[in-house]
């Protein structure tokens, strides 16, 4: 899957981004440079944006897409001056690792002496890492960040490649049966009497109290609960709510009970989360390359049994990859390890 969520010329979700960035590029034709950073997520979608980019400015526009960690400098070199370009997928222009700096600097000198303007895109938890570790945002006065998808930008996503009134959305009373409030247990490991103990919290039911404040409201429908589901189980990620969507859909039906929460139960020592984390700052990565960012003294394919084994991870092309379904569940634990932020 790429990053594109839809195929119109609608901006879904990205106008102001898309607004700013064309008058940028006017500036520039105009005898001003700025040079763009457009940080995202993963699936966040800034496939589709640099889509539109390439579309409104074909005459003048070069584009170079990093598929792996670039290896030279050759790779990001542009003959032609004054033009814009674009490079997709900085993050492979580094590895995490002392030396592994040589060719982002050598692109950087090349984005700051060039007469071209650049237009870059990062992955987000790249982006963060770099800008704590050499303050790279101070190389790109104009930073996009996609922000998340609204329900509005959600609901127009999805429905984007059907017609009107094609998809059938059906109440049901399943999900409100479910309680609004329930008794959990949370274990706690405590070393000295080497067993965890529970401690017992309430957890409320979002779902259900959304459709029942929903009632006080007029005019709520089906489809707003459906995709107020989406879109708090996404995170307002486009990609997952796609993913989230084609789960639950059974064409061209779709209730509120088919749409389930994406639950991933993580387990991993600090090695195994640190793996995990580059995986995670890095659209796709090799063996090789984990191996020389972290060395020799790392069971690299061991780690890498245990994060396909929890469902984690994916493999393609000998590329590992997250999973797409399990980004938030895996965000959300590397931050607690403040391996990403």
């Amino acid at each position: 899957m790429n990053d594109n969520i839809n195929d119109k010329h609608e901006m879904i979700g990205f106008k102001d981004q898309f607004a700013e960035i064309q008058t940028a590029i006017d500036s520039f034709r105009s005898g001003q440079k700025k040079n763009i950073a457009i940080i995202a997520e993963l699936f966040g979608g800034k496939t589709t944006l640099l889509d539109e980019i390439e579309r409104m400015n074909m005459q003048n526009v070069t584009k170079v897409s990093f598929l792996s960690n670039v290896k030279d400098i050759s790779e990001f070199a542009v003959e032609n001056e004054n033009q814009i370009v674009i490079f997709d997928n900085c993050e492979f222009l580094y590895k995490r690792r002392i030396g592994g700096f040589d060719i982002l600097d050598e692109f950087l000198k090349t984005v700051v002496s060039s007469d071209n303007m650049f237009i870059t895109t990062w992955n987000a938890y790249s982006w963060n890492y770099l800008d704590a570790a050499i303050n790279i945002s101070k190389i790109f006065p104009i930073q996009i960040k996609l922000s998340k998808f609204s329900v509005d930008d959600i609901k127009q996503s999805l429905l984007s490649t059907y017609k009107e009134d094609e998809i059938q959305f059906v109440d049901d009373i399943a999900i409100k049966k479910d309680k609004l409030v329930k008794l959990m247990k949370y274990p706690l490991n405590m070393v000295p009497l080497k067993k965890p103990i529970n401690i017992p919290y309430i957890k409320i039911n979002r779902d259900i109290l959304k459709i029942r404040l929903s009632k006080k409201k007029e005019n709520i429908t089906v489809q707003d609960i459906i995709f107020g589901k989406i879109h708090h189980i996404s995170n307002g990620n486009p990609g997952i709510a796609e993913i989230i969507w084609q789960k639950s859909i059974e064409y061209p039906i779709i209730k509120p009970s088919m749409i389930e929460k994406l639950s991933f139960n993580i387990d991993l020592d600090y090695n195994e989360a640190f793996i995990l984390s580059i995986i995670l700052s890095m659209k796709s990565i090799k063996r090789d390359d984990l191996v020389e960012i972290v060395g020799s003294d790392f069971r690299i394919d061991s780690i890498i049994f245990t994060l396909l084994k929890q469902d984690l991870i994916t493999i393609s092309n000998n590329n590992f990859m997250i999973k797409l379904e399990a980004l938030q569940s895996i965000v959300e634990f590397l931050k607690k390890l403040r391996l990403v932020w």
